[in-house]
């Protein structure tokens, strides 16, 4: 905060942060290397300190005896307490890294604005990008990315993405043993997770330094497209009760809940007015397909511009888009989708 607030008093650039010129391009490339450098390198260090004070000073790590009754058992308790610390250290590591990360680019690109109404909103919006937090606050809106998904369905979503990276670890480790047999040694099959913990910080850190990027680019590019549609559509009747099925439809193709959409919901709220106490059906293609030909256009342009928003295009995306335009509503191939979808990740803005 003491360092936003100094940078406040420096001369702003005159382009817009949310179409990047050569040199943030340039630096902010070179941080997004560094820190996942970095990152990965504390994860083959945590793996190291984890393993190899346990080579060297067996004595210490003994399994602790523990008596329930007439039965002994040996629990690692010191070993289970090494390892809670070190985790917590270097989890700690990982979030002051990223923290630095997201100064760099919010340096770089001076945001956000002294003279931004929002300004305490982005900078809080940033804070969290770089903590890993989501953001939750559309479904005051109405509106659920999670929509006719099974409650099972959700629940092992959710178990994966947490499970995955201890997941790869035994995975790896087991095939270790399995083809090497008893070639494999403790210390081989215990050291060979370090490239996995590697990349799995190194992947965390360029979420993380991804999402600063989009909260970055996303509130102008997001405020310019609105703008333009309500001067278009801001009085037309027929136009105005699609929006929100047409978010709803976007949320349900990203399942999940991103700053960006919420950003995109609430704008477009706030400039053509909207009702947000209506039910939502989840039927907007079909409600679409009945509109005028110039309405659907521009609803095809919101959709993209909603699914690209956030500045990622998943394969399950790639493929309801392809769903969409085999039933006539897209003009848009799935190739130019993601073509415009790089472009604005390399920070030329999103055209659609």
């Amino acid at each position: 905060m003491r360092y936003l607030r100094q940078a406040l008093d420096t001369p702003h650039p005159s382009d817009e942060p949310y179409v990047l010129n050569p040199v943030e391009s340039r630096i902010i490339r070179r941080t997004k290397i560094l820190t996942l450098s970095l990152a990965a390198l504390l994860g083959i260090l945590g793996v190291l300190l984890l393993y190899i004070p346990q080579y060297t000073w067996p004595d210490l790590f003994q399994n602790t005896p523990i008596r329930f009754g007439s039965t002994t058992y040996y629990v690692p308790i010191v070993t289970s307490l090494y390892g809670i610390l070190l985790v917590y250290i270097e989890i700690n590591l990982l979030v002051g890294l990223n923290l630095i990360g997201v100064k760099a680019i919010m340096q770089i690109c001076q945001f956000p604005r002294a003279h931004d109404a929002q300004y305490d909103r982005h900078l809080q919006a940033l804070a969290n990008a770089a903590l890993e937090k989501k953001n939750r606050g559309i479904l005051r809106f109405g509106i659920d990315p999670y929509l006719n998904m099974p409650r099972w369905g959700l629940t092992i979503f959710f178990l994966l993405n947490i499970t995955k990276a201890a997941l790869s670890s035994l995975t790896l480790k087991f095939l270790l043993r399995r083809f090497m047999g008893r070639y494999a040694l403790r210390q081989l099959t215990d050291l060979a997770g370090m490239p996995i913990y590697a990349a799995w910080n190194a992947y965390a850190s360029w979420q993380v330094l991804h999402e600063a990027q989009v909260r970055v680019m996303a509130p102008l590019t997001i405020r310019e497209f609105v703008n333009e549609l309500h001067d278009e559509w801001g009085d037309n009747e027929q136009f105005r009760p699609l929006i929100l099925e047409a978010l709803q439809y976007v949320a349900i193709l990203k399942r999940q809940y991103n700053y960006a959409h919420f950003l995109l919901t609430e704008t477009l709220v706030d400039r053509f007015n909207l009702r947000t106490n209506v039910t939502l059906t989840g039927h907007f293609v079909e409600q679409a397909l009945h509109a005028p030909i110039e309405i659907r256009r521009s609803l095809e342009r919101l959709i993209v511009f909603g699914v690209l928003v956030d500045g990622k295009l998943s394969w399950i995306e790639k493929r309801r888009l392809r769903q969409l335009r085999s039933k006539n509503f897209l003009t848009y191939s799935t190739e130019e989708i993601q073509r415009i979808g790089e472009e604005y990740n390399q920070g030329r803005g999103l055209w659609v």
